[in-house]
């Protein structure tokens, strides 16, 4: 009898040609009347509706196995928690059951033991257990990219929202619209809905100085049912609009926001019709009022200063150190002096005097609030690079501040980049230009940029050489991620006649020491590293500088357009283009909003006028 019932079932299944799939489970399948046949249970198979559901909500299980018969009726049980999220199971029909869950139970996960439960009723259950979710919260949107984005973002025709869960949404142009002041005659034409992704195709154009977009959707569900009814997202749109002129037209400045919200231009090279401040260089200070959108008077510094640099302290008022001025106006010298400003007494006072004079160099505040000077170029001619290294003790007194000798670079640099590695506890020193001198004569020096890479380890206080190698660069731009990575580009790789720009970006690793050849500029620039500008999530745009080229000796534009990076689209592309092309000049990073403000430059002769790169 055994062989019959098994030569039937085997004659059954090549019959049916039985594949996989839900036959395995159908009751009334081969597969199953020939289990039956062989004498053993069917399996029991159970489909949930959802595997997310409010608190109190409802989800459903099918099933192929009629559990009205039993006195217990259907279990789900759940081990290992004190508070069970399902209240009751009732029977909607022999094989369909609701499945009530408590109120009192408002989130959680949660798993159904069905394979040990049934077991000790010798079936075989699929699946062998079962997770869902309690959810008591509506769907997240928000912008791929964060909050913000370049105007030229919606004049490319589209932008994705995504979600943090899976939604359930019809997508119908009815359920979404537009408001806000970056709007003006920009429509959304199309909708692309798929579970995490909303991807919206525009027509019409966005207001030209940008503003707020904010993007309404209608019944937005997620698989638990929860919706905002009405979900607002308001995404801040970027765009360069024209500022206010400055009262004294400047280059080589510095800008700083602080921490109060004021924002502050410093120093540098006054236009020749301003040359009652001497011999150029200025200690005139200006702020910018952005509630009147004018700029006025700021405290002077104590000394006339430019190609200077200057960083805010950890308690936020202002460090300034050397350059290129003087402090009675009469002649331009390398300046030793440092000085700080207070912007609750609005004063400057006098610090310490670095070892040597330099400009064009940089400073980076470490964790513990002091600030390490390194190298910059001489003043004097032959012009020769500077090596050493200080940091600067920082105190509440300026006057009680100190000055501490590190060492020298392995290569004397100036037009360098450099950056604090948290990960590492190290600043990494990038590329830079190097110029030896070879004669007493004012032209006998010989400038090279440098590939070299240094490293100041902020825990031992020593200088090491990195074994990467940089291409060969100065002048150029580096940015911290959010891996801890840093991102180098742009600069130029030498001087004079054979200048070129450097197109292609890299990407240095500070746990590893090592560097990667990364993706290219579309436009190669110099001194157009203050105007880099975050915005968005992860974004930063960068604008103005020189782009050089050589053809019949050396010549070189100033650049207009501008070009975008992101860490979740890892290119450079082109965005928006800034109202003026100009270089060598400062900047104004808002870091509480994003964005920033482009001051003065030059393009030919010095500039006054500024332009926004904001959304406000």
């Amino acid at each position: 009898m055994v062989k019959t019932k098994f030569f039937f079932l085997i004659a059954l299944l090549i019959s049916c040609k039985i594949g996989t799939g839900k036959n395995l489970f159908d009751p009334n399948s081969p597969v199953s009347l020939g289990l039956l046949l062989l004498g053993s249970e069917s399996v029991v198979t159970m489909e949930f509706s959802t595997n997310r559901v409010q608190p109190g909500g409802v989800m459903y299980v099918s099933t192929n196995h009629d559990f009205t018969t039993k006195t217990e009726g259907l279990k789900l049980p759940i081990s290992g928690i004190s508070d069970d999220p399902i209240l009751k199971i009732i029977p909607r029909s022999k094989f369909l059951y609701e499945i009530r869950m408590n109120p009192s139970v408002t989130s959680g996960k949660f798993r159904i033991n069905l394979k040990d439960y049934y077991s000790n009723e010798s079936l075989l259950v699929n699946p062998e257990s079962f997770d869902f979710e309690i959810d008591s919260e509506p769907p997240i949107l928000e912008l791929r990219t964060g909050n913000g984005i370049d105007i030229s973002e919606l004049k490319s025709g589209f932008l994705d929202i995504v979600s943090n869960e899976d939604i359930v949404w019809d997508g119908n142009l009815s359920q979404v619209s537009l408001s806000g002041t970056a709007k003006n005659t920009l429509v959304v034409s199309d909708v692309i809905a798929s579970p995490r992704n909303i991807r919206l195709l525009f027509a019409g154009n966005p207001n030209s100085n940008g503003g707020i977009l904010t993007i309404s959707f209608v019944d937005i569900q997620d698989k638990a049912s929860n919706s905002q009814g009405t979900l607002m997202l308001p995404i801040n749109v970027y765009a360069f609009k024209s500022g206010p002129n400055l009262n004294v037209p400047r280059r080589s400045c510095v800008g700083v926001e602080l921490d109060d919200g004021r924002r502050m231009v410093l120093g540098g090279k006054a236009k020749k019709d301003f040359m009652f401040y001497g011999n150029g260089a200025l200690n005139h200070a200006e702020f910018y009022d952005s509630v009147a959108k004018n700029f006025v008077q700021a405290p002077d510094m104590v000394y006339r200063r430019q190609e200077f640099d200057a960083v805010k302290l950890l308690d936020g008022r202002i460090f300034v150190a050397a350059g290129l001025g003087d402090k009675n106006g009469t002649s331009n010298d390398g300046l030793t002096s440092t000085e700080v400003y207070d912007p609750i007494t609005n004063t400057w006072t006098e610090g310490p005097e670095l070892s040597v004079p330099r400009l064009f160099h940089k400073m980076t505040v470490l964790p513990n609030g002091d600030v390490l000077v390194v190298g910059g170029m001489s003043p004097y001619k032959p012009i020769q690079s500077v090596g050493s290294v200080e940091l600067v003790h920082i105190t509440e007194n300026p006057a009680s501040m100190t000055v501490e000798f590190i060492g020298n670079l392995s290569d004397s640099r100036g037009k360098h980049t450099q950056i604090f590695s948290k990960e590492a506890g190290k600043v990494i020193i990038f590329g830079g230009e190097r110029s030896d001198v070879f004669g007493p004569l004012s032209n006998d020096f010989t400038p090279n940029a440098l590939e070299s890479i240094e490293i100041y380890d902020i825990n031992t206080k020593t200088l090491s050489k990195s074994t990467a190698k940089l291409y060969k660069r100065f002048n150029h731009f580096v940015y911290g991620l959010k891996n801890g990575e840093i991102l180098i580009f742009g600069g130029i790789n030498s001087r004079f006649d054979n200048a070129q720009p450097v197109l292609r970006a890299q990407i240095y690793n500070p746990i590893t020491d090592t560097i990667r050849d990364h993706k290219n500029l579309l436009f190669g620039r110099e001194y157009g590293s203050s105007f880099v500008f975050p915005y968005g999530k992860d974004q930063i745009i960068v604008a103005g500088g020189l782009e050089y080229r050589t053809v019949n000796g050396s010549t070189f534009d100033s650049i207009q357009e501008t070009e975008s990076w992101s860490e979740s689209n890892y290119r450079f592309y082109m965005t928006s283009r800034s109202l003026n092309a100009r270089w060598d000049g400062c900047n104004i990073r808002y870091n509480s909003v994003g964005g920033g403000m482009i001051i003065g430059g030059r393009v030919g002769d010095i500039l006054g006028n500024t332009e926004e790169y904001s959304f406000e």
